[in-house]
């Protein structure tokens, strides 16, 4: 059996890595056996959150991860653990029973493979010093859309705990396990859609990065362009993964996109106005005013 090295999905929260995950999971491609709701491997998110916590760094606040980069003397210390983990039995939270009993580690899965997490947009450094021939696959999405559906998370999230400690206040104040564990504010910044762009504009600057660095290979698509045009993109995004699909899965593939879903600001005149506000923002990370594109 010939060993493959894994596809690294990055990108921005938000910019369809789930559905682009997804996708290729319905497609053939190994994706975890244990998956988040936005689809993610639980034991590969862990591991990226590790990191994270070692950088002082949070996946809204992620600059502490550069600091770690640099760091001379600790960086090949937490290199040598993620190496050392992937080839170990942990391994089993990411392959499943049958699938590690095969392969005995992530080092050995002989099929194309893959995994999600905005983080690894910033951990991809380390991770490629462990997959030194990993392919690199990001998606990115227009900033506005971005930043609402931020703001829409943000709010559903903290309207959902206030109520439940409404619900229930003698409990958790009288908790001698106090305090809870969640909060009420989940990423109160992400409120103001001034800061969820800056935010997306943080995460797909470095990402076209390392596409830029990484030559062919990494790949970089636009959420609009799949979502436009699947027959066209789609392909050749599945070619890149190692897979060559039949016509009958190619087609009910393509048929799980949602097209409705793509520059869902516009129908929004203050998404819109906010657009025109930061147009510039937005050209430099590849999207023009819409008027000048169909022109």
């Amino acid at each position: 059996m010939s060993r493959q090295q894994p596809v690294i999905i990055i990108g921005m929260h938000r910019s369809g890595t789930s559905m682009l995950t997804r996708l290729l999971g319905t497609t053939g491609v190994l994706v975890g056996s244990r998956l988040t709701r936005n689809a993610e491997s639980l034991f590969m998110n862990s591991l990226n959150y590790w990191i994270f916590q070692q950088s002082s760094a949070t996946w809204d606040r992620p600059s502490g991860v550069d600091d770690l980069l640099a760091h001379e003397n600790i960086r090949p210390h937490v290199t040598g653990y993620l190496n050392g983990v992937t080839h170990g039995p942990a391994t089993i939270r990411y392959l499943g029973l049958s699938r590690w009993l095969k392969y005995g580690s992530l080092h050995g899965i002989a099929k194309p493979w893959a995994w999600k997490d905005p983080r690894n947009t910033f951990t991809l450094p380390l991770w490629l010093e462990v997959f030194p021939r990993a392919r690199i696959l990001h998606i990115k999405r227009h900033g506005v859309d971005v930043a609402q559906s931020l703001r829409l998370r943000h709010k559903r999230a903290s309207e959902n705990a206030i109520a439940r400690y409404r619900r229930r206040q003698s409990l958790y104040d009288n908790n001698p396990m106090a305090p809870k564990r969640g909060g009420f504010g989940h990423a109160p910044a992400m409120a103001s859609l001034h800061a969820g762009l800056e935010l997306w504009r943080t995460y797909t600057e470095r990402a076209s990065r390392h596409v830029e660095d990484l030559g062919e290979q990494a790949l970089e698509l636009r959420f609009e362009d799949l979502l436009g045009a699947p027959e066209r993109l789609l392909p050749g995004v599945l070619e890149f993964c190692g897979l060559n699909l039949d016509n009958l899965a190619l087609r009910s593939a393509i048929d799980s996109i949602q097209p409705a879903r793509k520059y869902a600001f516009e129908h929004d005149s203050e998404l819109s106005g906010f657009a025109r506000s930061n147009a510039e923002t937005l050209a430099a990370l590849g999207y023009r005013d819409r008027n000048d594109e169909r022109s």
